[in-house]
Order: C-alpha cells, then sequence, then structure tokens
C-alpha cells in the first residue's frame, strides 16, 4: 500500500549490487522514485533499475557530482510529491518501518527521524556511537532543503518545525569489508578537507593537536565500541585514520 503523499530520493554511485533491495522497500510505500546517479559511475546501476520489475515507477537521473546537498537537492527538484524519503543506495527499511511510513499521518509543520543501523559486513553495529542513529529522512520539500555541504550533509528548513521519529529501522549496509571502509573513508576525509577550504574554515587548534587521538579512544571507550568486539576495534582505528587524513589533506591544501 503505497502512500499516495510520499517521494524517494535516492542518491548512488557504483551500487548495482543493493539497489534493488533499497528500491524493493521503498516501492511499498511510494509510486516516485528517482535515482541520482553519479556520472562517474562505472558499474550497471543504470541497467539494474531500468530493466527491474520498479521500472515504472523509478527515473534515473545522471549528474555530475557536486557533492552530496546538491545531489539530493537535486533529486528532489524532480519529486511528483511534496513529502520526500531520501535515503542512500545501500540503505534498506525494515518492515515495521515500511508498515508505519504506509500509515502515517504527515504534520505540515513537521520533519520526521529514522533509526539507521550500519552494518560491517554482516555485522549490525550496536555501539561505537552508532547505534540508535536518529536522522531525518522524511520532509516536506516545501519547508525544507539541504544545505550546501559536500559532505556530512544537513537539512535546513525556512519555519520552526517539530520533529517526530517513525518506528522501525534503516539497515545501511554500508561496509562490506575494512578494505571497503578504508576506501571510503579515504574519500570522506578528501571531501571534509575540501569543505573546510571552501567554505573559508579550519580545524580547532585542539583537534589539530589531539584530534584523531581523542575519536578513537570515544569511539572505542566512551561509546562502548570494545563490546562489538573485533568490529568495535576495526571502526575506532579506521575513525583514528580518518581524523588524521582529514588534517593531512587540509594541510596539503593550504600549501
Amino acid at each position: 500500500m503505497n502512500n499516495p503523499n510520499l517521494s524517494a530520493v535516492i542518491i548512488a554511485k557504483n551500487e548495482a549490487h543493493i539497489i534493488l533491495k533499497c528500491i524493493a522497500a521503498l516501492s511499498q510505500v511510494t509510486n516516485d522514485i528517482i535515482v541520482v546517479l553519479d556520472d562517474s559511475t562505472t558499474d550497471n546501476t543504470t541497467a539494474v533499475c531500468e530493466h527491474s520489475v520498479y521500472s515504472a515507477i523509478i527515473k534515473v537521473v545522471p549528474k555530475k557530482w557536486e557533492g552530496y546537498s546538491k545531489s539530493k537537492n537535486f533529486g528532489v527538484s524532480l519529486s511528483k510529491n511534496k513529502w520526500i524519503v531520501c535515503v542512500d543506495a545501500d540503505e534498506v527499511m525494515d518492515k515495521t518501518l515500511i508498515h508505519n511510513l504506509q500509515n502515517q499521518k504527515l504534520e505540515e509543520n513537521a520533519i520526521y527521524e529514522m533509526n539507521i543501523q550500519t552494518y560491517f559486513g554482516d555485522y549490525a553495529v550496536q555501539h561505537c556511537g552508532w547505534f540508535p542513529d536518529w536522522n531525518i529522512r522524511l520532509f516536506n520539500k516545501v519547508t525544507t532543503s539541504w544545505n550546501n555541504n559536500y559532505v556530512h550533509e544537513k537539512l535546513v528548513y525556512s519555519v520552526p518545525l517539530r520533529h517526530h521519529r517513525i518506528e522501525g529501522l534503516i539497515q545501511h549496509f554500508s561496509f562490506r569489508s575494512e578494505e571497503d571502509m578504508v576506501k571510503k573513508f579515504e574519500y570522506y576525509a578528501r571531501l571534509r578537507a575540501q569543505e573546510w577550504i571552501r567554505s573559508d574554515k579550519k580545524p580547532a587548534w585542539y583537534k589539530s593537536l589531539i584530534g584523531p587521538q581523542f575519536r578513537f579512544l570515544r569511539t572505542y571507550l566512551l561509546k562502548l565500541g570494545i563490546l562489538d568486539g573485533k568490529v568495535g576495534f576495526t571502526i575506532a582505528k579506521n575513525e583514528y585514520i580518518l581524523k588524521r587524513n582529514e588534517l593531512k589533506y587540509y594541510k596539503q591544501l593550504m600549501k
């Protein structure tokens, strides 16, 4: 049972292996799905979407990469409905969330948060500061849009809005392996450094001094990553490297 008030926007790059699971879930709540595809994609994401059983409700639109916010706002501009569910191609809504979205009564001056659980391979991360992870994923495009950040984009709104939570989970199949995490964190580090330069900001002195070390301790001990076992240590180690690389690339760009 689709919710006639909803459209969905997905941003994707080389996600042929997972995107149909994302779309299969979304197809149960909307018949208007926009896939904004990074035009540097090298796999067959487009063919997978356009030759699937969901092809009638999907529009795949290639776009030059200009950052997460611009890609999401571009997708929103192509949607038929004013209420937008915004997810990544490697995110899959569970049955509880699907049911609640099908029956959700939407308030004009409200935005809706959903709980995201990230996976490392087949393991659902329980700690590390990664879960629970409530994020705004349903909003009214009349009052709400994405800011201009390259990475770690945020929603901004033109009027005060009430926050509501919708029960259920978005399962985020983000990292298939540590090698996959290393590649993605390297990419994120470069984007964050570029964002600092673009916005004429620089890391606080204490972040430059002890930021990476504190991130490891925060993730592994303060946020109980130790309870996630080997996965928790792997996450904490790579978050340390992520923060170190952000600073490294910032210094390189400033030369």
